[in-house]
C-alpha cells in the first residue's frame, strides 16, 4: 500500500478523533481536540501531518505542539512532541518516522528552536535509534495516597458520572479560583535554572481551556491542578521550603474535599519542589525527557518541566 502525506489544519479535528478512537481506543471530544490543538497564541499552529492510505483514509499521524521556552530571560518558540498515532492494521510501516522527520522539517522552517517530549515505552526506541532525540535524565513522580470517597477515579471508570462530578468540584472548590493576575504568575514562573516553560497568561488560559483545568489558592498556595482521573498538580506558586509539610497537608485536604484518592506530583529533577518534596516523599521515576535539537546554543540539560508542561495536562 502506498501513502502520501498532508498537513494538518482546522478542518482536520474529526480526524484527529477518529485516530484517538482506532490507535487508543479512546474517545476525546472534538471540542478539547480543538482547544488543545488551537495553539496560536503561541504563534503558530497546525504544526504535524497525516499519512493517507491509497483509500483516501488518514490512518496515521504525527505533529508538535508549539509553545514558548523562556531561557535566560529570552523567549524562544519550541515545540513539544504530541499525538503519535497509527491505526493498528498500518504499524509498522515506517509512517512514525516519516511524519516525524515531515513535521521537524516544518519546525524549522517555521523558526522552532528545540522539539522536548516525553515518549513512553513503545515510542522511546524510534526517538532514539531514528530521529536521533537526546535524552536527560527522567521525570519524577511524587504520589500523596489519600484516605477518601473516590469520586474522582469513579468518574474515570464511569464517563456517565462526569457531569455531576463536575458540579461536585465545582461546587467544593469555587472559593478557592483565582485569576492569573501577574502576582500569581510571577510565583508559577519561578525557576532557578536557566530555562523553563513560560507560564504567562497565555499558557495559562491555554491550559484552563480544559474544564478539569483549574487555577486555585489553597490555603497560601497557589496551585494550577487537573482534577480528572487523580488530582494532578501541574504547576505550584513559589512558597519557602519551611512550610512544605504545610503545603503536603493542604494537598491532602484538597484531595479529601473533591475525593480524589491519589494526589499526583510530576516534575524534573531540577525544579525546585523536588527538593521539597524529597524531604517527606520518596519519588518513583516517571517518563524520559527527550529533545530534539534544532537550535545548539539552547542547552536542553537546563531546562526543568513540570506536569503542565506536558500536553497531557
Amino acid at each position: 500500500m502506498s501513502y502520501t502525506i498532508e498537513q494538518l489544519c482546522d478542518h482536520s479535528h474529526q480526524s484527529i478523533q477518529d485516530l484517538y478512537k482506532k490507535a487508543f481506543n479512546n474517545y476525546t471530544p472534538l471540542d478539547i481536540i480543538s482547544d488543545k490543538y488551537n495553539t496560536n497564541v503561541f504563534g503558530l499552529k497546525n504544526v504535524g501531518f497525516f499519512a493517507v492510505s491509497d483509500t483516501g483514509e488518514k490512518v496515521a499521524y504525527y505533529g508538535v505542539f508549539p509553545i514558548i521556552l523562556q531561557y535566560d530571560n529570552v523567549k524562544i518558540l519550541v515545540a513539544q512532541s504530541g499525538d503519535t498515532m497509527t491505526s493498528p492494521q498500518h504499524q509498522k510501516k515506517g509512517l512514525f518516522v516519516k511524519l516525524a522527520l515531515e513535521t521537524y522539517t516544518l519546525c524549522k522552517l517555521s523558526g522552532i528552536k528545540m522539539i522536548f517530549g516525553f515518549p513512553n515505552e513503545n515510542s522511546y526506541p524510534g526517538f532514539v535509534n531514528k530521529l536521533n532525540w537526546v535524552f536527560s535524565g527522567n521525570m519524577q513522580k511524587f504520589t500523596l495516597n489519600v484516605v477518601t470517597i473516590p469520586f474522582c477515579e469513579l468518574v474515570s471508570k464511569f464517563p456517565s458520572l462526569k457531569h455531576a462530578y463536575d458540579k461536585f468540584v465545582n461546587l467544593r472548590i469555587s472559593k478557592y479560583i483565582v485569576e492569573p493576575t501577574e502576582e500569581v504568575l510571577s510565583l508559577i514562573n519561578f525557576c532557578e535554572v536557566n530555562g523553563q516553560i513560560l507560564k504567562d497568561i497565555n499558557f495559562i488560559n491555554y491550559k484552563l481551556s480544559n474544564k478539569n483545568v483549574k487555577l486555585l489558592k489553597y490555603n497560601e498556595f497557589y496551585l494550577l491542578v487537573k482534577t480528572i482521573p487523580h488530582l494532578s498538580i501541574g504547576a505550584v506558586g513559589k512558597f519557602d521550603q519551611s512550610k512544605t509539610e504545610t503545603f503536603i497537608n493542604s494537598i491532602i485536604e484538597l484531595s479529601k474535599k473533591i475525593g480524589c484518592k491519589k494526589a499526583i506530583f510530576t516534575l524534573s529533577k531540577n525544579h525546585w519542589l523536588f527538593n521539597y518534596l524529597s524531604d517527606f516523599i520518596n519519588p518513583e521515576q516517571g517518563l524520559p525527557i527527550g529533545y530534539y535539537i534544532i537550535d545548539n546554543n539552547i542547552s536542553y540539560q537546563d531546562i526543568q518541566f513540570t506536569l503542565a508542561d506536558c500536553d497531557t495536562f
